[in-house]
């Protein structure tokens, strides 16, 4: 928004408004002043509304039940009170800070925020990436049976695009293998959980350096987000699939 230029446009209705109403209240729509004042009803009134975050486009000019006047009060009001957002938002932002959205740690995945709370309230924020993505990887492991393989090389497996094995069962976002939304998921959550380990468990896990505290909500939220996909997919067994018209992809 053009601040500057929306002052002027709300400055401009105040004063008309002001000056064209009548002693007694009310805007005589016969007058010039009226003209001029519809004339700009539009652009002040989606000014309001642009100020004001707002829709509908706020009423500034109604007319009166008992005369054949206009009330101009309500449109004042409005505009003087924009005019005042207008010249303290800064101020106001620089008392409040930033509006921008902020992410609950507690709301993450429970797999992922049961494990890592402990480590994260005593500030240890690597150990609590690193305890998050091992019960992520034990999470996978329950889920599977696969017990023979862990990190990467589980996600490798347990995420393949191939048909399940004998023991090897797989974890498929739900749909029809022909469906491309589908092969699209599948194909991004097997990329997405392998490099997962590779570049946040196994740094998070080797690295003497511990992580900024953003960083690390920033993976834990990472491992969140992996941890609800995973609770939306099927498991498939090689039984399972020989039931289905098309199990391969």
């Amino acid at each position: 928004m053009d601040t500057e230029r929306a002052i002027e446009v709300l400055e401009w209705w105040v004063g008309k408004a002001r000056s064209a109403s009548r002693q007694a209240g009310g805007v005589d729509p016969r007058s010039e002043a009226f003209l001029e004042l519809q004339a700009r009803e539009d652009l002040t009134r989606r000014v309001l509304a642009g100020v004001q975050g707002v829709q509908e486009l706020p009423e500034i000019l109604t007319i009166s039940m008992m005369n054949d006047l206009y009330w101009e009060d309500s449109g004042i009001r409005q505009a003087e009170y924009a005019l005042g957002k207008l010249r303290t938002d800064d101020e106001a932002r620089s008392i409040l800070g930033s509006q921008a959205p902020f992410m609950k740690a507690d709301a993450l995945h429970p797999v992922i925020w049961d494990a890592a709370a402990k480590r994260w309230d005593a500030g240890h924020y690597s150990d609590a990436v690193q305890r998050a993505a091992t019960f992520f990887n034990a999470n996978v492991q329950d889920v599977t049976g696969r017990r023979d393989v862990s990190d990467s090389e589980l996600m490798r497996e347990v995420f393949s695009l191939s048909p399940p094995g004998k023991s090897k069962p797989r974890l498929w976002w739900p749909g029809y293998d022909q469906d491309l939304d589908v092969k699209t998921m599948r194909v991004g959550i097997l990329s997405m959980a392998q490099g997962v380990f590779s570049a946040i468990r196994n740094p998070a896990t080797h690295s003497t350096q511990d992580l900024e505290r953003q960083e690390a909500l920033e993976q834990l939220a990472t491992l969140s987000i992996l941890a609800r996909w995973i609770d939306r997919c099927e498991l498939v067994t090689i039984e399972g699939a020989a039931q289905l018209p098309s199990a391969s992809l």
